[in-house]
């Protein structure tokens, strides 16, 4: 694969990625969660920006073609069970960092690689905050104020 195309499937997967949050945030029950995925589409845009002022620095004056508005098939996820969407979601960040992983692989210039390798990790914090969220709508994760605690356990 050559360059051109290392950043056109990288650009193409963030504007991917910045649609499907936008939809899913739009579409998602519980507004807190909508609010993860509002988060999560900045982050996408920057990777994308960094990828495009990269690229028109290499080659000034050249277009990528690209689907602006492609939407990530959601019709199999089920909006009214909030995991379903959020492991939906994880699985695509998981299908990015792979991503990301194999064009590093396919590159032989040192700067472009080590950028996909950051944006590979960077994939994988997403699907951390993700997961974070599925935990917590589990009731995983339970915030309190220890000022409230007495220190004493009775059995």
């Amino acid at each position: 694969m050559d360059r051109k195309e290392t950043f056109r499937i990288a650009i193409q997967a963030e504007i991917n990625s910045q649609n499907l949050y936008i939809s899913l945030s739009k579409s998602f029950g519980k507004a807190e969660s909508a609010t993860i995925f509002s988060n999560l589409v900045p982050m996408e845009k920057i990777h994308e920006e960094k990828l495009r002022a990269i690229f028109e620095s290499e080659y000034p004056g050249e277009t990528l073609e690209l689907e602006l508005n492609y939407i990530p098939d959601i019709k199999s996820v089920d909006f009214n069970e909030p995991k379903n969407v959020l492991e939906f979601a994880i699985s695509r960040e998981e299908k990015a960092h792979a991503g990301y992983v194999k064009l590093a692989a396919d590159t032989a210039d040192p700067d472009l690689k080590a950028m996909l390798l950051r944006f590979a990790e960077e994939e994988s914090y997403h699907q951390t905050i993700l997961l974070t969220e599925i935990q917590r709508l589990q009731g995983m994760i339970q915030w309190y104020d220890p000022s409230e605690l007495n220190g004493l356990v009775e059995y």
